[in-house]
């Protein structure tokens, strides 16, 4: 039996604090509406004999105090933006490499807590999801069985849900092989996986997965039958896919150690090859890649060496620029697997991206001895630097997994939110980066399903 890897934290109070007035839930839940210690709060006085300076500084009194109660109640009920979006819970959901069921995971802020609500029915294993953060949002998950590809809807205060939201089938699409990695943009769905890649078009009013408009090709089309179509050519295929605002198109290859470049073509809908860019080493096997805000930088991580490699995006092509290592000690590459690449979006760090860029990566352990690690690098774009400012050990090898995704909601207290998911036992946590103390912590965590029921990519709505 497994130990748990992790120490359960909780927040210390159970008290919310709204104006000057504190109460505990208990107290919220009896309060009602409004609750009676507003109405006892704003009884007038009993009448008393007193001069004119008197009753006026009693007037004043009774008007601030109104005000005041006034102002509590409305910070609880009106959705303010306060510079940033601090919901005392989000919602995540994840799939796995062991179950075809999609999970929808509640995270409480004030008591640092996460737990599943949900557990879907799907069509899994489900190793990569994306969702496509327009209104209303939808999930698009790839699988390992047919028929590869699903849309999700998300559907808000189902009965019976105690508010979190519940995922709903919208339809499924069959692809030619299996797919690790999918993206959206224009109303469009890109795929890739092992040999091939796709181009759906969506419908736009429910998400639907419609006809496939371009299929794309890593191997030569008369040797396309004979190709491995199973998961299995993940690991030396095609392996994801990033669309730039600049309208390119990159596609790292494991096998070819190479990276396709392609441009959009908004009026075809349809993809064109520029050219095919190899990796610095041999031996690099570039896994993801992800593309700067305004389409200029590509970071791309390596599964062989662990290292993330930064290009600068031309019309034609990428140069590359700079690189720094995941692990601590490059020569022990062997012991680690590069996994995923991601960029801080600028709006949850206040920096400007023309000034610098935060980007986090990961690697797994090869085995269960052997933890994975997570890294954080600096770009400084005068200075055209890439600096590792930190690396972390996560608690597990991560197995198939170590995956991570933002948080979408900002902090006021210059920290990043992320989920974090494990295949070798299966947790699923929240991490905290602290981008003044430059620290990362867990703040909660949990068990997806049963032990060994392993955590592949998770996402929050």
């Amino acid at each position: 039996m497994h130990e748990r890897p992790f120490k359960e934290v909780r927040g210390s109070s159970n008290q919310r604090v709204l104006g000057v007035i504190n109460f505990t839930e208990e107290e919220e839940d009896r309060r009602g509406p409004v609750g009676p210690w507003m109405h006892k709060a704003i009884q007038y006085p009993p009448p008393v004999r007193v001069d004119m300076d008197a009753r006026r500084r009693l007037i004043v009194a009774f008007k601030e105090l109104v005000a005041i109660v006034m102002a509590s109640v409305l910070y609880n009920r009106i959705p303010l933006d306060r510079s940033g979006d601090h919901r005392e819970a989000s919602y995540i959901i994840s799939g796995s490499f062991a179950s075809s069921s999609l999970y929808v995971l509640r995270y409480e802020r004030a008591s640092c807590t996460l737990a599943v609500v949900q557990s879907v029915p799907g069509l899994g294993p489900h190793q990569y999801l994306h969702i496509d953060r327009l209104t209303p949002q939808r999930v698009y998950a790839t699988s390992w069985t047919a028929p590869h590809i699903t849309a999700w809807a998300i559907d808000g205060d189902h009965p019976g849900s105690g508010g979190a939201p519940r995922l709903r089938l919208i339809n499924q699409s069959p692809i030619t092989a299996i797919s690790s990695y999918i993206t959206s943009k224009h109303s469009l769905l890109f795929s890739v996986g092992g040999p091939t890649g796709e181009v759906h078009q969506l419908m736009p009013e429910t998400g639907a997965i419609e006809e496939k408009l371009q299929e794309i090709l890593f191997v030569p089309k008369e040797a396309l039958d004979q190709e491995d179509k199973s998961h299995r050519a993940l690991r030396y295929g095609s392996h994801g896919i990033e669309v730039s605002s600049l309208g390119q198109v990159f596609v790292p290859h494991l096998g070819l150690n190479s990276i396709w470049i392609y441009n959009f073509d908004p009026h075809t809908k349809s993809l064109e090859f520029l050219t095919e860019v190899k990796s610095l080493q041999p031996d690099d096997g570039p896994r993801h890649a992800v593309v700067s805000e305004d389409g200029k930088r590509l970071y791309v991580v390596t599964e062989h060496t662990s290292r993330v490699d930064l290009y600068d995006v031309t019309r034609q092509a990428i140069l590359h620029r700079a690189s720094s290592f995941v692990i601590e000690e490059p020569q022990e590459h062997s012991k680690y697997r590069g996994d995923t690449v991601r960029i801080v979006p600028s709006y949850l760090t206040d920096s400007s991206p023309k000034s610098r860029e935060y980007i986090f990566a990961t690697t797994r352990g090869t085995g269960a001895s052997q933890p994975g690690h997570l890294a954080v690098f600096l770009f400084d774009v005068e200075k055209q630097t890439l600096t590792n400012v930190l690396r972390w050990e996560t608690p597990t090898s991560g197995g198939k997994a170590n995956a991570i995704e933002f948080s979408p909601v900002k902090s006021e207290t210059n920290k990043l939110e992320l989920v974090l998911t494990d295949d070798e036992l299966g947790w699923v946590s929240v991490l905290e980066y602290d981008l003044l103390h430059n620290s990362i912590r867990v703040v909660a965590t949990c068990l997806l399903d049963q032990i060994n029921i392993g955590a592949s990519h998770a996402v929050w709505i």
